[in-house]
This record gives C-alpha cells, sequence and structure tokens, in this order.
C-alpha cells in the first residue's frame, strides 16, 4: 500500500463526498490555507503533507484527523453504501442549516 496514494484518495473522496454540493479544491484549499495546485498534488498522491497541513484538511472537512486514514473498506465500498442516501440529500438542495437539522435527527435516531 502507497500510504501517500491512499491518504490522497481518501482526501479527494471526503472532499467530493461532501453534501451539497461537494466542495470544490479551491475551497479545501481555501479553509485549510494550503494553494489549490499543492491540494492537487496531494490528492493525486504526487505530495506527501505535512501532519499540520493534514490536520488543517481534515479541520476544513470537518472530520478528525484519524478519518484521513480511514481506509477500510476503501472510498468504492462506502461510496456505494452512501450513494442513495447523499442524492437524496443533493436532489433536496439542502442549506447547511437543513443538513444540520438532519444530523441531528439522524443522532438522536441512531446514536
Amino acid at each position: 500500500m502507497n500510504i501517500v496514494k491512499e491518504v490522497g484518495k481518501r482526501i479527494r473522496f471526503l472532499r467530493t463526498a461532501r453534501l451539497n454540493p461537494g466542495m470544490t479544491q479551491e475551497e479545501l484549499a481555501g479553509m485549510a490555507e494550503i494553494s489549490v495546485s499543492f491540494l492537487s498534488m496531494i490528492e493525486r498522491g504526487q505530495r506527501a503533507p505535512h501532519l499540520e497541513t493534514l490536520e488543517k484538511i481534515a479541520s476544513a472537512l470537518q472530520l478528525p484527523l484519524a478519518e484521513l486514514f480511514n481506509f477500510e473498506g476503501g472510498p468504492e465500498k462506502l461510496d456505494t453504501l452512501y450513494k442513495p442516501l447523499i442524492e437524496f440529500c443533493r436532489k433536496q438542495t439542502m442549506t447547511r442549516k437543513d443538513v444540520d437539522r438532519l444530523l441531528a435527527v439522524a443522532r438522536t435516531v441512531f446514536g
């Protein structure tokens, strides 16, 4: 396993799987305070970022740092599992507040 490539694929998956409508490289790079070209190289597995950079990326994605290293099942399996839920949410044209409400309901039901 090439850890640099796997982390890059995981970051791209997490960025594009974000609800409504998916975070762009420009948005994530801005929030993580890195250049778009550097983020692009990270996602392609061409550059190995420092832990501080990974922490900023995870924070921008609103995820714990460890989630960037969660390769269990791989992105393909997760995408298949969550695809119906993601598609439903995208079709609803949800605001950030709507997403927060939906998450609150999900936490109550599945918490």
